[in-house]
Parts: C-alpha cells; structure tokens; sequence
C-alpha cells in the first residue's frame, strides 16, 4: 500500500501547477497531455523489454494505456474549462465506486457488504471533504459529467492492469510501462492534432519561459510518469476494494498542497468538514485493512464430508 500513498503525494501538487501553464502561459490542454505522456514515455522507455512479451500482451498495454492515460488526460484537461484546480480534484469522489465494482466484475467476485460499506464511506469523507467549498461556476455540473468520463477511463485502467500484470513479480512490470505510455502518447496526439490548434501550439511552445518547461518537466517526469506507474504497480499488491478506497486519499492530500504551498486559502472554507471527510477516509481504510477476526474455534473446525 505504500506506493499508492507515494503516488497520491506525488500527484498532489499537479492541481496546482496545471492551472498555472493553462492559465498564466495559455497553453493548450491537449498540448500538455502530449508533453505529460511524452516526457513519461522518455522516462521508461530505457527500460523497456520488447522480446521479453508477446505482441499480443504488447499490443494489449498499448490499449490500456490509451485508456486509462490517454482518454484520461483529454478529458480531465478538457474539464478545466469548467472547473478550478482544486474543484478537478474534488469531483473525482466516485472513482472508488467505479474501482470497486469494476473490480468485481473482472475478478468474478461478489460484491459483499463490509468492503462496500467501506468504499462507500470513502465516498462520503471524499464528499464531505467536497463540499468544504461549495461549487459557485456556472459550468460546475458540466464539468463534474466530463470528469466522471475520466474517473471510469481511469478506474477501468486500473483494474484492467492488475487482470493482465497481477503475477509480475517486485518491478518487472516497469519493463512493460512504457507501452503504456505509447498507447497514451498516440490517443492524446489525434485529441492534440484534432483539437489542439497545432499551429498555434508551436509557437506558444516556441515562446514559453523556462519556468514554464520546468513545470512541463516535472509534470510529465513526475506526477504522469513516476506517480502513475507507483500506483499501478501497488494496485497489484492490494485487494480492488483497497484500491478504491486509496484513490480518494489524493483528495485532501491536494487540498492541503494547494494551501500550503499554493497559498490558495478559500480552498478550505469549512475546516471540520474537511476534517471529519478526511478522518471518515482514513477510518474507511482502516476498518477494510483490519477485518474482524473469525473465532479460533470456527476457523478451524474440520470440514464434514
């Protein structure tokens, strides 16, 4: 589990940042998702190892990668138009419902009470954590609908990446991670060249400071690249139900980032919401990592045949 946390810590300080190149340097959402999965395909494509897999298993990354990151970043980049970059990680509260369920259907599992009811608690602290400020933009529902397209592109990745990944053992699926990328640097280059104005994106890219690269950098090395693969790679290590509940956490996690390093201070408007939401997440995940034990007795009772 602990590189799930890594990962949330990690992707914390991007919604921050995002808005500073689209805002401040105007560049084009789709040309930053290019940037981001470009950068990160950079980071990984050292360690790629194309004769060691199938071309089937190859070609299967190169789709799931296009899924979960590359229809991921086009339409979380597209949802900026409508929300502030605290209010895109806000509405990402259903993601654990979508990991949950998802999960279950692919491991042909069922659905049972107790990790639900924890899911769902997630969803409420997440909730609750939410509304520590409420939505006033107009285009505030728009963009909930758009990132909820992006939720389930990245909830589906997940859990289609444990089913192919689930038997690889310590880092070896970093030998892989880089088709990945390649499936998203391809689906983010149509969005970018269908609706990216290409012309215009080269000369702003032309013109962009080097504090802007900078933050280009760090957002692809980084958040797109490092983070990413932490958390598909801790996915295989824990239950889907686990999972879930983890990919709320960023939540707050980003909240706090936004104020303390981002001085954004009416990102938290209502402390002991944001408190208590935090709090009912941790206790969410508490409460599903401890079950309740079985009686002794009953555990280990023989089996009547």
């Amino acid at each position: 589990m602990i590189w799930l946390i890594i990962a949330c810590l990690l992707w914390g300080p991007s919604f921050g940042l995002v808005p500073i190149l689209l805002g401040k340097y105007g560049m084009n959402p789709q040309t930053l998702a290019v940037l981001r999965m470009g950068y990160a395909l950079l980071l990984f494509l050292p360690m790629m190892r194309p004769r060691k897999y199938l071309p089937s298993k190859r070609w299967a990354l190169v789709a799931l990668g296009g899924l979960q990151f590359g229809a991921m970043y086009l339409t979380l980049f597209f949802a900026y138009r409508f929300l502030e970059g605290y209010e895109v990680a806000l509405v990402t509260i259903f993601t654990p419902l979508y990991v949950s369920i998802l999960g279950c259907l692919f491991d042909r599992g069922d659905l049972k009470l107790r990790p639900l009811l924890c899911v769902l608690a997630a969803v409420l602290g997440a909730g609750l954590v939410k509304y520590a400020r409420p939505p006033e933009a107009e285009g505030f529902w728009i963009g909930f609908a758009i990132m909820q397209a992006c939720n389930l592109c990245f909830a589906s990745g997940q859990i289609l990446y444990r089913k192919l990944m689930r038997h690889t053992v310590r880092f070896e699926d970093a030998h892989v991670f880089g088709w990945l990328y390649l499936g998203a640097l391809a689906v983010t280059l149509v969005g970018w060249w269908t609706t990216g104005n290409p012309v215009d994106s080269f000369h702003l890219l032309r013109t962009l400071p080097l504090s802007g690269w900078g933050i280009v950098l760090w957002l692809g090395l980084v958040p797109s690249g490092l983070a990413f693969f932490l958390f598909n790679h801790g996915a295989l290590n824990v239950d889907a139900h686990t999972l879930a509940i983890v990919n709320n956490l960023k939540i707050p996690i980003a909240l706090l980032i936004a104020l303390l390093i981002f001085r954004q201070r009416d990102t938290i408007a209502d402390w002991p919401r944001f408190l208590a939401g935090s709090l009912l997440m941790l206790g969410a995940l508490w409460w599903h990592t401890h079950p309740r034990r079985t009686p002794k007795s009953t555990a280990e009772s023989p089996t009547v045949s």
